[in-house]
């Protein structure tokens, strides 16, 4: 059985470690413990970037793409919010930014390795939820998902937190959270996904 106490390592697809947020309790006079921050001066990117609230999802999904694309997006109140970001910093310049474009459950539009899958406010999920997409079998029909803090059972397994169920139907494509895989309680199975998002490289701004 993984280990989820908090801050233990679930798995780390492509080098990006995902961490338990299991058993966390905020605790104010550790809150500069909680809190990353990448200076450009140990990263050689062009300029700093504050990475998150450790174990949270929107700290690893800012984290991904950082170190995967150089790229993050601002300092945002909850991870539902990132789906009404336009642009994501580009961190290989000091001033400079790329289209963040949303392509909605149902498009026609595929999702792809990098995109993030967000959900909205809920019940259950009272910020939202951010993950990322690390695998897309169109042929089969599923998405591997990474990402913390989203329930207390852990990962998967090291490549992946989730795999979910994907619908192709007339040329529209919508990932479920229908899960293939070990059974979890099925208080999520209805959840609504906002979609998925994209950071455009061919658009420099």
């Amino acid at each position: 059985m993984q280990n989820t106490t908090w801050g233990a390592i679930m798995g780390q697809p492509f080098g990006v470690i995902g961490y338990s947020n299991l058993g966390f309790v905020f605790d104010r006079d550790r809150i500069h413990e909680y809190q990353t921050y990448w200076p450009k001066e140990e990263t050689g990117l062009a300029r700093d970037v504050y990475i998150g609230f450790k174990y949270q999802c929107v700290e690893y999904a800012r984290r991904f793409l950082t170190l995967k694309f150089k790229a993050a997006f601002t300092d945002i109140p909850h991870a539902h919010n990132i789906w009404a970001l336009d642009i994501i910093e580009d961190c290989t310049k000091e001033e400079g930014t790329f289209p963040f474009v949303n392509y909605p459950n149902g498009s026609k539009e595929p999702p792809q390795f990098g995109d993030l899958i967000i959900y909205p406010y809920s019940k259950e999920q009272r910020f939202g939820h951010v993950g990322v997409i690390l695998n897309v079998n169109l042929e089969e029909k599923y998405v591997d998902i990474g990402e913390q803090n989203y329930e207390e059972a852990g990962w998967e397994c090291p490549e992946y937190a989730r795999r979910l169920i994907m619908k192709i139907e007339n040329g529209q494509y919508f990932i479920t959270n229908k899960r293939i895989g070990k059974p979890y309680d099925n208080w999520d199975i209805n959840e609504e996904i906002f979609g998925w998002k994209r950071i455009d490289f061919s658009q420099k701004q």
